[in-house]
């Protein structure tokens, strides 16, 4: 039940609001400290996912290893919170990649194979890592974000960029998720063999489903490892601390 709900609920059924009892013992009586808005479904979370009709579960800590995709296409996985609050991984895929950057790796791949072996190793290659929460009514809660460029010369990283955002769903009222701690590092000073980028955000939440802030938060972690032959791993974690069913973290690179 929503927090707006609850609140007029609460003003319809209220003595106080009509007859002598405006004056009266009933403005400082136990109906309006009472269980009915201050009780356990807003100050108890896990007794709120159950009036919901689901079910809370503890923390739980997702990681997984990604290869980078070719070019024109995305590699992405999801893992679901299950009815008996165990993850439960899909299978990893390769799929197209959304229709913006299949285009940009379509045409890297034709102008690779016009130019000479020298002119496409210096091409700069890109790469988007993403890690995204999902509640079990698919909004999306937090994210954690890098997009990387890199060229190569000679089998080594000759240069390399990374950038680091981040989502987090907000909610009426300046409530709802709140990023933190969002830090990037890596890379190399000079030509090397390979260059390592790690990303980290953490979330907290404070909102409808949790008035404390104590109960949900949820730290997104992503490395992604660029090589001078072009290649790239991403890996992905996620800590979560208190999950609900039916959550599922969509993680990938493209």
């Amino acid at each position: 039940m929503s927090m707006l709900v609850a609140a007029a609920l609460a003003w319809a059924g209220s003595p106080a609001l009509a007859g002598p009892a405006l004056a009266g013992p009933a403005l400082a009586g136990p109906a309006l400290a009472g269980p009915a808005l201050a009780g356990p479904a807003l100050a108890d979370p896990a007794q709120a996912d159950l009036a919901r009709g689901g079910t809370a579960c503890p923390e739980v800590r997702l990681t997984s290893d990604l290869p980078a995709p070719p070019a024109g296409a995305q590699v992405r996985q999801s893992i679901t919170i299950g009815d008996d609050c165990v993850a439960h991984p899909g299978p990893v895929e390769v799929v197209a990649a959304p229709r913006s950057l299949a285009r940009v790796g379509a045409r890297e791949q034709a102008e690779q194979a016009a130019a000479s072996a020298e002119q496409a190793a210096a091409t700069p290659r890109t790469l988007h890592s993403y890690s995204q929460m999902y509640d079990c009514c698919n909004i999306l809660m937090t994210a954690l974000y890098s997009d990387h460029t890199w060229s190569t010369a000679d089998g080594l990283v000759s240069a390399a960029d990374s950038r680091v955002s981040t989502h987090a769903n907000r909610e009426p009222w300046d409530a709802g998720w709140t990023a933190h701690d969002v830090t990037g590092a890596g890379g190399c000073a000079a030509a090397c063999p390979t260059a390592t980028y790690t990303a980290r955000a953490g979330f907290s939440y404070r909102g409808i489903f949790d008035v404390t802030g104590a109960w949900y938060a949820n730290t997104h972690d992503s490395t992604v490892v660029l090589t001078g032959d072009g290649a790239a791993t991403c890996r992905h974690s996620v800590d979560l601390r208190h999950t609900f069913v039916g959550w599922h973290w969509e993680h990938g690179c493209s």
